[in-house]
């Protein structure tokens, strides 16, 4: 492993019989977050949206395609909706496994894009995350590579670990002149200590309750000679999280069972403090300005 990949930065010996632990919980600090989510499976779309950076919203009407480049969300499985915090941990081979959990914000979905998708500013919402930013794509400005780097303490030994992953943007069809539906697929392209890392983050309309103003403010209103307030209509988000993950070498994956069940729910309860932190804006204003930053991207 080199030294940027890996490094030990508090001087000490550990049983050899725990080096491969450790060594997964030092990837699992660099990579245990951006995986995206749930486990839907694709399936066709009426509109959709560029699976790389092109804008979205001005996408023409045409069939989904399961090839590389136009994509659309997939449907989200049954199975994906009764998920919780808790992470669901399946065994999909020999030494691989498959991780999922779920966390309801209260927030609508464009509110929780813009947190997952600032992709340069990760690593001040995410807990042992210490670098994230976007790097050259071979395939161009409108691809996606995304270069993360994770600390843990374990065993009162500081580890780092670092990897390289692209990214899709996928979106689902319009509804209510809005794309409510939508999905980060993410796969491992570089790491010392994974073979694969591979998943998705799915976000999914979860509620919508209309609020009626306040006595309080309708006698404000009225004191102040102002129009009467409008009724709030107040949105909640499911947003999905699941990977396929296997360590690379002899690295044992039993004791990635063991580190996820704390950082999933830790990860998921860090991006719901994220977008819930964000002022409260109408949606009407929240989606004018998802509409002007994908029209400004390259």
């Amino acid at each position: 492993v080199a030294a940027d990949e890996l490094s030990l930065r508090r001087m000490g010996k550990l049983p050899t019989k725990l080096l491969p632990l450790v060594l997964v919980l030092a990837a699992q600090g660099a990579s245990g977050w951006l995986g995206v989510s749930p486990l839907a499976r694709s399936a066709n779309y009426g509109r959709t949206a560029s699976a790389t950076l092109g804008n979205p919203f001005m996408a023409r009407r045409r069939p989904a395609r399961h090839s590389s480049g136009v994509r659309a969300a997939g449907v989200t499985s049954v199975r994906s909706m009764i998920l919780g915090e808790k992470p669901v941990i399946e065994n999909t081979g020999l030494n691989s496994r498959r991780i999922s959990a779920s966390i309801i914000i209260a927030r609508p979905p464009e509110d929780v894009w813009r947190i997952l998708t600032d992709y340069d500013n990760l690593s001040t919402h995410v807990p042992n995350l210490i670098a994230s930013k976007r790097v050259p794509h071979p395939g161009g400005a409108r691809q996606i590579r995304l270069f993360q780097e994770g600390a843990q303490k374990i065993w009162g030994f500081d580890f780092s670990a670092s990897l390289v992953m692209d990214m899709e943007e996928l979106f689902g069809p319009e509804q209510e002149h809005r794309r409510l539906q939508r999905k980060i697929r993410f796969k491992l392209i570089q790491s010392a200590m994974l073979a694969k890392f591979d998943g998705e983050w799915a976000l999914q309309p979860h509620s919508r309750q209309l609020t009626q103003p306040s006595p309080e403010a309708l006698e404000s209103a009225k004191a102040r000679g102002m129009p009467r307030p409008e009724a709030l209509t107040h949105y909640s988000t499911k947003l999905i999280y699941s990977v396929n993950v296997t360590p690379r070498g002899m690295v044992p994956v039993p004791a990635i069972e063991w580190r996820v069940r704390e950082d999933v729910p830790l990860n998921l309860r860090a991006v719901k403090t994220a977008v819930e932190l964000l002022p409260l804006r109408p949606v009407d204003q929240l989606i004018s300005d998802e509409q002007m930053r994908y029209a400004a991207r390259p």
